[in-house]
């Protein structure tokens, strides 16, 4: 149940990052609240919990760790978007369960079955349905930069998922995302690209892509102890169809019977995965 809260809250950030592009806000920006608003909460969650944030021996590693593959995974993306079409980007971002799948079964942690690899390529051809295949801009920068991205989730999860089970999620990502303060200020503080939106209308979208960012990756860090990799990898599909819902519902954006159909496929093949995968296993 987290990790289908943690895709749901994912993809409401394009919706709101969306508001707060339009009224003049920018991606570094929004990185650099939803960092600094994780920290802090963890803070105040961890304090009223009675739990401090200690870094225990063995901790300084993975919190490098999850720092370097996060912005791997936002500033590959984000980059990405700017040289290639969003929709190949996503679907790069996306090859991202194969290669989960392929570590999980290198290192033991998993084995493959017929129904894993099933319903792994079933989301994926239903993302490349529901973002649509756009080859016309192949810049190598976006390419480079989209794999990158993938990479960056390919390790979040692989590695991730271990060492949550070795500390405590939430002092990891307490730490990480202080560490992963210092490279965005500083850039911002280079760059002078610190902008907020002047509506009512752009604070709502940088508020709601903040907060949607602080429950997805609280839930995403409490989830890895308990989902197994390639399973969190497939059900990470359901973020484009709910992406494209929302965009619809919200954003007034136009769906096309392509979107919906790959959007029904990637569903149905999450779906088929959680009911009949504990079987396969």
């Amino acid at each position: 149940m987290l990790i289908f809260l943690t895709t749901a809250c994912f993809a409401c950030i394009t919706t709101f990052s969306k508001l707060a592009y339009a009224d003049g806000s920018n991606p570094v920006t929004l990185m650099l609240l939803r960092f600094a608003g994780f920290a802090a909460f963890t803070a105040l969650y961890q304090r009223a919990r009675r739990r401090p944030l200690r870094l225990e021996p063995g901790m300084a590693g993975p919190v490098l760790g999850i720092a370097a593959f996060t912005l791997m995974l936002s500033g590959g993306y984000l980059t990405a978007a700017a040289y290639i079409p969003v929709g190949l980007a996503v679907i790069l971002l996306y090859t991202s369960p194969f290669l989960v799948a392929l570590l999980a079964v290198l290192v033991g942690r998993e084995r493959m079955t017929i129904l894993k690899g099933a319903t792994m390529t079933a989301a994926f051809i239903g993302v490349v349905m529901a973002v649509g295949l756009d080859v016309t801009q192949l810049d190598p920068r976006g390419i480079v930069a989209a794999l990158t991205a993938a990479a960056g989730l390919v390790l979040v999860i692989t590695l991730g998922s271990i060492w949550m089970q070795r500390h405590d999620p939430l002092t990891i990502y307490f730490y990480a995302s202080l560490v992963m303060l210092l490279p965005v200020g500083l850039y911002l503080i280079w760059s002078g690209q610190f902008h907020l939106p002047p509506t009512r209308l752009g604070l709502l979208g940088v508020a709601g892509a903040t907060l949607c960012y602080l429950a997805g990756n609280l839930l995403w860090a409490l989830s890895m102890r308990l989902v197994a990799p390639i399973r969190m990898a497939v059900i990470l599909n359901l973020e484009t169809p709910i992406t494209i819902a929302l965009g619809a519902a919200v954003l007034g954006e136009r769906l096309g019977a392509r979107q919906l159909a790959g959007a029904a496929l990637v569903i149905a093949a999450i779906m088929a995965l959680t009911l009949f995968g504990r079987r396969s296993n």
